[in-house]
């Protein structure tokens, strides 16, 4: 695979998610998934209320389709995934009542990464 043929997925968009995919945003076609409808909304229309990323920042690579060469494209349809090809999981990782990690967010990446990831990816 060629760098510049790259789609790239970014599962979670949260404090690290959302500036890793504006970032890879300014050279490649990233799709933002993130489970919460309310989230991605709140992204489609510009803004991130966690202020982690600027209102200019995130409209300046912002699409509204992923057909646009580059640019970032948040979305809660996970078939969308399909026509990546790099797939970077930033999901929580919260921890219990004895300080152990909750794994159940990543498993559930995972397994959504599973249902499209191809050979060669």
């Amino acid at each position: 695979m060629k760098l510049e043929e790259s789609k790239i997925a970014i599962i979670g968009l949260g404090y690290v998610g959302l500036p890793l995919a504006v970032a890879f945003a300014e050279k490649y076609p990233v799709i933002g998934y993130d489970i919460n409808p309310e989230r991605v909304k709140q992204l489609l229309n510009g803004t991130d209320s966690t202020l982690e990323i600027s209102e200019k920042y995130l409209k300046s690579v912002l699409k509204q389709n992923y057909s646009e060469k580059n640019g970032f494209y948040p979305t809660i349809n996970k078939s969308e995934l399909a026509q990546c090809n790099i797939f970077i999981v930033t999901v929580p990782t919260p921890t219990d009542k004895h300080n152990r990690p909750v794994l159940l967010p990543m498993i559930k990446a995972s397994e959504t990464v599973a249902e499209f990831i191809k050979k060669g990816d």
